[in-house]
């Protein structure tokens, strides 16, 4: 069995126990406090579905982008490298964020404290920026220009398709489908 064979398996059998996983947490009895699964089934942490997610992305980036077996380890590091690096900016950014939303609930408003997160706001925002061209034209280095495009429509793709299952699950759980970010007022 060759390399791509095998990850192609790999990510069956994860997408497999992802699914068996919410399955059994949707019938699983009500536990203490009536949550579901709460006294049997175990529930997926957020870093479990990260990592079974970012395999996913993995195994169909290889079909979508038919990357060679000698393309795919430095393919492979690099597309981590994006996703860390996406994410790590993404928890930083919703960090800032809340801070300043404690902040306006506050009673006086700090406007020395809010001129700071604003501040750390525009610097996290700038080295991200930098960050993540740093990514993409790692990751674009060991692509084709074909390659390279269709990369970016696979990204689309992809984070079309994350919404849709998370709009999928909050309607499962009994969560109304919010259709845009949510307006502090």
């Amino acid at each position: 069995m060759n390399r791509k064979t095998t990850f192609y398996v790999v990510g069956a059998v994860l997408v497999m126990c992802l699914s068996a996983s919410v399955a059994r947490a949707q019938q699983a009895p009500a536990g203490r406090g009536g949550r579901p699964g709460a006294g049997g089934a175990q529930a997926l942490t957020p870093v479990e579905l990260e990592r079974w997610f970012d395999s996913y992305v993995l195994i169909q980036a290889q079909d979508a982008l038919k990357i060679t077996d000698a393309q795919f380890p430095r393919f492979m590091q690099r597309l981590n490298t994006l996703q860390t690096t996406r994410r790590r900016n993404a928890n930083a950014r919703r960090q800032i964020l809340g801070a300043i939303g404690r902040q306006l609930r506050a009673t006086p408003v700090d406007e020395a404290g809010m001129r700071e997160q604003l501040k750390a706001l525009r610097e996290l925002d700038v080295r991200a920026a930098d960050e993540l061209r740093k990514a993409y034209d790692a990751l674009d280095e060991t692509l084709e220009p074909a390659q390279q495009a269709r990369f970016r429509l696979f990204e689309q793709q992809v984070e079309r398709r994350q919404i849709e299952l998370l709009m999928k699950a909050r309607e499962r759980a009994g969560e109304p489908a919010r259709q845009g970010p949510t307006v502090i007022r």
